[in-house]
């Protein structure tokens, strides 16, 4: 399976053709989307820890935060829930404020508060890990940073980008909305 879709779990294999007398069921089984995995085998943020080469600034029993690989600014981390709750933030609902407001209030100990810290989440196509992340910018923005993680606002709402800030996530899924890459 390609790296970037290490996240997804393999499909079932086909049923064995053979004539065993198992008295296994072989249909798959199917998870539900209220009742999500604790990890998904392969994935890269499911199996964070120090051993494996990320830098962990902070861990409980709920969230994680680690240094990002590829750093866009002074400080760049990434808060993450330890759970497999959804993908992306285009899967959050209504269900999921407790969570982000526990993501951002953790990220906002982390870093300095001057000057104020930029935090947000990757709207898919345009994020790499399939394992809800947000990001946690502290100081400057390296060039690329800049680019990459753009602020684009409609008023006082979520703009036409691909990066949506935390609070605009938040106000967007308080209205009952969902998260897209379209405005609101």
């Amino acid at each position: 399976m390609p790296r970037f879709l290490s996240c997804f779990e393999s499909p079932p294999s086909s049923p064995s053709t053979s004539t065993s007398t198992s008295n296994q069921d072989p249909s798959p089984i199917l998870i539900s989307p209220k009742t999500p995995p604790e990890q998904i085998q392969g994935c890269t943020f499911c199996d964070v820890s120090v051993q494996k080469g990320f830098k962990v600034t902070y861990e409980d029993d709920q969230l994680i935060a680690f240094h990002d690989r590829t750093p866009r600014a002074k400080v760049h981390l990434l808060v993450i829930p330890r759970k497999h709750v959804v993908d992306s933030v285009k899967d959050l609902t209504s269900d999921h404020l407790p969570l982000l407001r526990s993501m951002t209030s953790l990220a906002e100990r982390l870093v300095p508060p001057d000057p104020p810290p930029k935090m947000g989440f990757h709207i898919p196509p345009f994020s790499s890990v399939p394992h809800l992340h947000l990001h946690v910018f502290s100081g400057s923005h390296t060039f690329i940073g800049r680019f990459k993680y753009p602020i684009s606002t409609h008023g006082d709402e979520k703009g036409l980008g691909w990066f949506v800030t935390a609070n605009q996530v938040e106000r967007t899924l308080a209205a009952g909305a969902r998260v897209g890459l379209g405005r609101g």
